[in-house]
């Protein structure tokens, strides 16, 4: 049924409602035994009536003070009670007179004022109760002028047929019968109300609810009233005996009907297009219209019918047009519903992630601003989830793949999380995840989920990819905002890459400290290269076994006025962070062939041969980089054969814009070193896949080659691999003589290291440069 609660709470029988099932009963039970004459005392026949209209306004009050009913709904149930209470009182008048008048007919009349009035009273409090709910539920000004409209139609027909079939037969003078028919119109009246807050929307109360107080209301007022005027009564019996117990059985279902109903989900109803009460009453009216027409003659039968006939045909053209109406309001209605579900799927489409169907990062700070206004309540934590490397699946596999891989990603993460946590795509390769509940100590343990879930390889368009993820775990606190606490966990993320990557941090204020650290020295590099406080020094590359010098490699030095001597393990990694190392690279790039060609100039034949240059993997992922080595060559007019670029086995492992930077450099004549070879990602499909002239052997393999160590059986494959390649293999970090020897009697025939010379300055270069010049014969 339209309208009808759904889920509605398993039946109970109460004892409210077994006390009104046995009152009816009872009152049932007394009325039939003194129906032809009087077995029992008058008060008896009045006492179940009274007791059930008690009941009923004990139940309606309960039913208004369940606190998970809307306010307005509560005070209907309120004044119900209060309907209900007039009710006791009219009965009780009518109870004391018939007491007092044992020989009385039953039925309103003027000895029995007081109760009328309660009656009277009854029925305005309950429109009073009613009227207002249609207007509160949506309905316009114009359902109010309709309902006005039929219940005026309906209020002549009922006094039209209460006046002929019960009053002109009886002895009633009019100031006796203006009551009856007051009270009875008023009771329809509310009973027609009862059947427009049906068709409104009250909340907290479901069409079962509001019919069964429409019964009570109908039964309650009408029959009491009607009953003694429609069938003949022996003294001291009225239909009040016999209904009001029915009004009141039919409120106290009403009542646990709605508290059974209460927090249940309602089926949406549609409503009634048009109400049939007023046609039911023209119907009516028009049938006692013939009825009286046909005793008073031909002719007014035949005027009658002619009336009859034109009401039909007024009556059907309305409805005609009423169900047109209807069919545009249901086509209006289906596309409102239509345009909602639009409305609903471009709010879905606002607030979350097309890819993943995760939250995104507006929805997420809108979650996290709400989280932090209640930090009061309990712990809140925010976790930042970024990918490691995923920029090298999407360069060498394809956006294709890269994609799938994130859906697979965002599956596991929701799956290692609670329902009640917060999943959210940030943007490319980074997650968010907020953690309600949870201390930065306990939400370790959901991170650590979510790290052994996402360490389970990835099948992506048949690619099985091994992903890692670096986590940064930031925990709330009063007065944080979303931004404040985003950057703390994107503090922490940082500290977990740095840290090795494929693992998780926990903000502190020394990982702030540190970062703030970091930023400074950033600043201050970046004040020195623009103030040329930064130089380069250059290592020889030599031949063995003679040690002469074949090319150098550049490397950069930072002498700070503050802080002394800044190691490159220092501050290149911070460059690399910031971006700083771009034109950084380019720094170095330019001064070093500009001093190359200045040794060619000076020194001819005799200068280096080769000099290499470190390019670090942002670099090579910069557009236009082999454009700025091309240009950089032309400005110094150095030889691009000359030029080895060395670059490590990362920076390339993933293929992409950096293998297509030393492709377009190969082509230019460069020549391509892997640096630190075997300490990387050691891929041997490196060697055919990137275009190397050069490898060179980290110095880890070097420093235990004595002897048949592991390091000499490394050592040992290597050089074979390079000569099977056509390639040069260069010994890095060699310091001993004893090393030298060994590598060349391995096959090596190029080295670097301190035992050989250490990194110097140009102008040291030179001086070597000079003393070899002199040293050769004339």
């Amino acid at each position: 049924m339209a309208g009808e609660v759904r889920g509605v709470a398993r039946r109970r029988v109460t004892p409210t409602l077994v006390a009104v099932c046995l009152i009816q009963l009872a009152a049932a039970a007394v009325f039939l035994a003194n129906a032809d004459t009087a077995r029992t005392p008058v008060l008896f026949v009045w006492l179940p009536a009274i007791v059930a209209m008690v009941v009923a306004s004990l139940s309606a009050v309960q039913a208004g003070r369940l606190p998970q009913l809307p306010r307005a709904t509560r005070r209907l149930w309120y004044q119900l009670a209060v309907v209900a209470s007039l009710g006791v009182l009219g009965t009780f008048f009518e109870a004391v007179f018939a007491v007092n008048h044992p020989d009385s007919k039953g039925g309103p009349g003027p000895q029995s004022g007081w109760a009328q009035a309660a009656y009277l009273g009854t029925t305005a409090v309950l429109l009073w109760a009613l009227l207002p709910l249609p207007m509160n539920s949506g309905i316009q000004r114009e359902g109010t002028t309709r309902f006005a409209l039929d219940a005026a139609t309906v209020a002549v027909s009922v006094a039209m047929f209460v006046w002929y079939v019960g009053i002109r037969h009886s002895d009633m003078t009019v100031a006796n019968a203006a009551p009856v028919l007051a009270t009875t119109v008023l009771a329809l009246l509310a009973s027609l109300a009862f059947v427009k807050v049906a068709m409104s929307d009250v909340a907290g109360m479901d069409q079962i609810t509001i019919r069964l107080l429409a019964g009570s209301a109908a039964v309650g007022s009408v029959g009491g009233a009607l009953f003694p005027l429609l069938v003949h009564l022996r003294p001291g019996l009225t239909g009040t005996q016999l209904f009001t117990p029915v009004s009141a059985l039919f409120c106290a279902f009403a009542a646990d009907r709605a508290r059974r109903a209460v927090g249940v989900t309602r089926a949406p109803r549609r409503r009634g297009t048009f109400s049939r009460m007023p046609y039911l009453a023209v119907g009516a009216s028009d049938a006692l219209l013939i009825y009286i027409g046909f005793r008073a003659g031909q002719a007014a039968l035949a005027v009658t019918v002619g009336v009859v006939v034109l009401t039909v045909l007024v009556v059907v053209r309305q409805i005609h047009a009423l169900r047109q109406n209807g069919r545009l309001l249901a086509v209006g209605e289906a596309q409102v519903q239509q345009l909602e579900r639009y409305q609903e799927q471009l709010t879905h489409k606002a607030t979350h992630d097309d890819l993943t169907d995760l939250a995104n990062r507006t929805l997420f700070e809108q979650v996290t601003r709400a989280g932090l206004a209640g930090i009061g309540t309990g712990p809140l934590s925010l976790a930042l989830i970024d990918l490691d490397d995923f920029k090298a699946i999407n360069d060498r596999l394809g956006h294709a793949v890269g994609d799938a891989l994130l859906v697979v990603i965002a599956r596991r993460i929701r799956e290692s999380v609670r329902t009640d946590d917060v999943v959210a795509r940030l943007g490319g390769d980074e997650f968010g995840l907020l953690l309600h509940g949870l201390c930065s100590d306990e939400a370790t343990d959901v991170l650590a989920r979510i790290t052994a879930a996402l360490a389970r390889p990835v099948r992506a368009l048949g690619h099985d990819l091994l992903v890692k993820a670096s986590i940064g775990l930031a925990e709330a606190w009063p007065g944080a905002t979303p931004q404040e606490l985003l950057r703390r966990a994107d503090v922490a993320m940082y500290a977990a890459k740095e840290r090795g990557k494929g693992r998780h941090a926990v903000y502190d204020h020394e990982l702030e400290q540190h970062q703030a650290a970091d930023a400074q020295l950033a600043g201050e590099l970046r004040r020195a290269l623009d103030r040329g406080e930064l130089t380069l020094v250059y290592q020889p590359i030599v031949r063995l076994p003679d040690g002469a010098w074949k090319g150098v490699e550049t490397l950069i030095r930072w002498r700070h006025a503050d802080r002394g001597f800044v190691s490159p393990d220092i501050f290149i990694p911070i460059a690399e962070r910031t971006g700083l190392i771009v034109p950084l690279g380019d720094w170095i790039l330019r001064t070093a062939l500009c001093q190359a060609a200045d040794w060619d100039r000076t020194y001819g034949p005799d200068a280096p041969r080769e000099i290499s240059v470190n390019v670090s993997a942002r670099q090579l992922r910069e557009p236009g980089f082999a454009g700025s080595v091309r240009a950089a060559l032309a400005a110094s007019g150095f030889d691009p054969e000359r030029l080895v670029v060395e670059v490590t086995e990362t920076a390339v492992f993933g293929g992409g814009v950096a293998l297509e930077a030393l492709n377009d450099l190969v082509r230019m004549g460069t020549r391509v070193a892997l640096d630190d070879f075997g300490t990387g990602h050691s891929s041997l499909g490196l060697l055919r896949t990137v275009p190397a002239d050069v490898l060179k052997v980290d110095k880890s393999f070097v420093d235990g080659i004595g002897g048949s160590s592991e390091e000499a059986v490394i050592a040992t494959a290597l050089i074979r691999i390079t000569e099977g390649l056509h390639m040069d293999a260069v010994a890095e970090g060699v310091e001993t003589p004893e090393q030298a020897e060994t590598l060349y009697r391995l096959g090596y025939r190029l080295a670097q290291g301190y035992h050989f010379a250490r990194p110097m300055p140009a102008a040291e270069i030179a001086e070597r440069l000079d003393l070899a010049r002199a040293a050769l014969p004339a």
